[in-house]
């Protein structure tokens, strides 16, 4: 699970992912409101899309615009 989501750089995290070869991955943004340091949506759009394009079940649970900290 990468849930909450915390802001990443894209191809070192979505590599270890890769690596870890989990049967899928649960993506989603903090729903409590705790300013956590979140990704642009963008950037979160592109893991999710990478890890589907290496074959990964991806279970996108809430997935909105980053919060402003």
């Amino acid at each position: 699970s990468v849930e909450p989501v915390l802001d990443f750089d894209l191809d070192p995290f979505l590599n270890s992912l890769v690596k870890i070869n989990a049967w899928g991955y649960a993506i989603g943004y903090d729903n409590h409101n705790h300013c956590l340091p979140e990704p642009p949506m963008e950037k979160t759009r592109l893991l999710i899309e990478g890890l589907r394009a290496n074959g990964f079940t991806v279970f996108e649970k809430t997935i909105r615009e980053a919060a402003k900290a």
